[in-house]
């Protein structure tokens, strides 16, 4: 089923947390609202739930009905808590079917609709423990599962693996992404972590200050970040940022900075560029390399740096370069390449796939 969301407007006292959010998300995706802490992506979504009342402006339609007004129970919403929620005196069988129960639902009907969901979820053999007898991933299989048993139009999930450990949250995103694929279910999920959002959504939308910044796929609020904020916020390392101003010369456009100069004759610009506009140039990590290989020599410069430090990732480096009063981060491939802590190198900024914002607005150029 489809959702949208129309102009909406929430505060909290004097206080506005939701600033006119507009969305549409289609029946069969992953939206993920992803900001960071006190943005507003829970109160949202309490507001799609039900669970906060809207009393400054605004409408959600599910499936093109108004539910604006309508209680939690009318919505044909199911929603999965940052902390499972499980009543803690029940086995997993009846925390899964105690709201069948409640709902009179048949007894043969709530049969299959369990055993449907439990081999779904691989819990099968969990039927008779209770919560404390579990781990948190199966927790949160359980409540999960109570969520499916209702085949509701739309899945609310806030931040449903912040309590797992970094192994178990790679092992559920997986998880969680064949579940969608299989259920070609609406999902709406709140997380303020940037990998969880580039791995499972479909389309993720950034708030920040209950303001939303930007919406669209992964590669899009990846490559081309709408402001200052979503290119800094989305990306690990994050994005290199360089101040500078628009230089022009012979049909050729640089960002120039500190006697260099960055080449942007390929940035496709959504308004004429000017000469000497105060800019900000954006380049990610990986785009910062430890020789200039066969790189088109027209979009990249190389510059003179001392590292700072040096993270050894694993599959490759994170190196930490002071560029004169900026921090530059690269990423390199080639263990071999690793540079030393106070060490005097030249990195080669590949500048093809750039992003130009203006410096006062902060806004994508």
């Amino acid at each position: 089923m489809s959702l949208t969301i129309k102009n909406l407007s929430k505060q909290f006292d004097t206080i506005s947390v939701l600033k006119n959010i507009n969305l549409e998300i289609r029946q069969g995706e992953f939206l993920v609202l992803l900001g960071p802490s006190g943005c507003g992506k829970s109160t949202l979504l309490n507001c799609v739930a039900g669970l906060e009342a809207i009393e400054d402006e605004g409408s959600i339609l599910i499936n093109a009905q108004e539910v604006t007004d309508k209680a939690p129970k009318d919505r044909n919403i199911a929603m999965v808590f940052q902390s499972y929620a499980l009543y803690p005196t029940m086995t997993v069988r009846k925390n899964i079917t105690f709201g069948l129960q409640c709902r009179r639902t048949p007894k043969a009907q709530i049969e299959q609709t369990l055993r449907k969901t439990v081999e779904l979820l691989q819990i099968s053999d969990l039927l008779e423990r209770k919560p404390a007898a579990l781990s948190g991933g199966q927790r949160q299989r359980v409540a999960i599962a109570r969520a499916l048993v209702h085949e509701p139009d739309v899945f609310l999930l806030d931040e449903p693996m912040s309590n797992l450990d970094a192994k178990l949250r790679a092992e559920m995103r997986v998880e969680l992404k064949n579940l969608h694929r299989r259920l070609n279910a609406t999902i709406v999920f709140v997380t303020h972590d940037q990998v969880e959002a580039m791995t499972l959504a479909t389309k993720i939308a950034v708030l920040n200050q209950g303001v939303m910044q930007q919406v669209g796929s992964p590669d899009e609020v990846y490559h081309t970040p709408e402001n200052r904020f979503v290119a800094e916020f989305i990306g690990t390392p994050r994005m290199n940022l360089i101040s500078g101003k628009l230089a022009q010369s012979e049909g050729k456009v640089w960002v120039q900075s500190n006697g260099l100069r960055f080449p942007a004759g390929h940035y496709s610009f959504r308004e004429p560029p000017n000469e000497g506009r105060p800019v900000v140039l954006g380049v990610r990590p990986e785009n910062v390399h430890a020789t200039l290989g066969d790189r088109e020599e027209r979009t990249t410069l190389g510059v003179d740096v001392r590292v700072s430090n040096v993270e050894n990732m694993g599959a490759d480096l994170s190196v930490f370069c002071e560029y004169q009063d900026t921090q530059l981060i690269g990423r390199f491939l080639k263990i071999s390449e690793k540079p030393s802590y106070g060490e005097q190198i030249r990195v080669w900024m590949d500048c093809a796939g750039c992003s130009i914002f203006c410096q006062s607005t902060g806004e994508r150029l």
